[in-house]
């Protein structure tokens, strides 16, 4: 309830959340205020092997999984030994650890782990600096690549790489909790090497900061379906950071939508929730989808009454951007 109300504050236009959005800006300044001291107080690590950070201005909802995903396909051809890190958000594991997704499931890694380590070698971790000397040291790896972590100062990157929502932008451009935004987009900018804009750019996002971003590479993503819906009905769910992205791309591919249900991000399915939304399907004689990051989070037993909706992210000139990745 509470991220849905965030969401229309941070991303809608309507003048009632817009006011909500000025009542929350004394939060912000707080926000703004300990964020810069810890960053002033943080310790930088630096480490011999390359680090590239695939991140965000904003929290959630921006395609970055996916994109990594995408070109993760291409660095490893360049890279062999490439491994990833990333929280486990939501997983119950803080500790350093490999991911295995014969036994480790979403909530002992969280589900974006589990989709990596299905073809990339994969590590979690709350402590990155600890985790990349583990990594080091048992891996050896010839690149790390970071699944978030553009606001951790603790670890030196040789590239940051942003991702932007072409449908969301950067929103009402507020830091939290009166916007979606993590960090000053001016400041951000100032660290970034790479921008990849997911989708098309609906909020004018690069008019509207081209002095900011005019000396950062940026590069233009498209969303793919791999399936089309051919005109069947559906009742589409999803538990992400942008729910409302993933039923635009539904329906933009010829799947009829006629019942939609949005859940918080990373949420964890129950039994009892993904019997009721098969049983609601099948009384209404529809097809339930969700995303693949979803399924994750499905008890295993249910996930074959399940479909789900399997994307990938184009890149116009992906070997111009592979090539500016691996610049170091």
């Amino acid at each position: 309830m509470l991220e849905n109300i965030l969401q229309k504050i941070w991303y809608s236009k309507n003048t009632l959340y817009k006011f909500l959005s000025i009542l929350l800006l004394p939060l912000s300044f707080l926000y703004l205020v300990i964020f810069y001291i810890k960053r002033t107080l943080t310790l930088e690590n630096e480490f011999d092997t390359p680090i590239i950070c695939f991140g965000n201005i904003n929290v959630g909802g921006t395609g970055k999984s996916s994109t990594l995903l995408s070109l993760l396909t291409e660095l490893i051809k360049v890279k062999p030994k490439l491994v990833i890190l990333l929280r486990g958000y939501k997983g119950k594991i803080k500790y350093t650890h490999k991911v295995d997704p014969s036994y480790d499931t979403a909530l002992t890694v969280g589900d974006e782990a589990l989709i990596y380590a299905n073809s990339f070698k994969t590590f979690i971790s709350s402590n990155r600096p600890a985790a990349i000397k583990d990594i080091i040291d048992s891996e050896n790896p010839d690149l790390i690549v970071l699944d978030d972590g553009f606001q951790d100062k603790r670890v030196k990157k040789n590239k940051n790489i942003i991702l932007i929502n072409g449908n969301r932008g950067l929103g009402n451009s507020l830091l939290l909790p009166s916007g979606p935004l993590r960090e000053i987009p001016s400041l951000a900018f100032k660290k970034t090497d790479i921008i990849i804009l997911v989708g098309e750019d609906h909020t004018n996002f690069k008019f509207k900061y081209k002095n900011q971003i005019n000396q950062i590479d940026l590069f233009k993503g498209k969303i793919v379906t791999i399936n089309n819906g051919k005109d069947k009905n559906f009742l589409a769910f999803s538990g992400i950071g942008n729910n409302d992205s993933f039923f635009d791309t539904l329906e933009k591919n010829n799947y009829n939508i006629l019942k939609k249900l949005a859940f918080p991000d990373h949420y964890q399915y129950s039994r009892q929730d993904i019997e009721k939304i098969i049983n609601t399907s099948q009384r209404n004689g529809l097809i339930p989808i969700t995303t693949e990051k979803d399924m994750i989070r499905i008890p295993p037993n249910l996930q074959n009454q399940i479909k789900y909706l399997k994307i990938k992210i184009e890149i116009e000139d992906e070997g111009k951007l592979i090539k500016r990745i691996l610049e170091f």
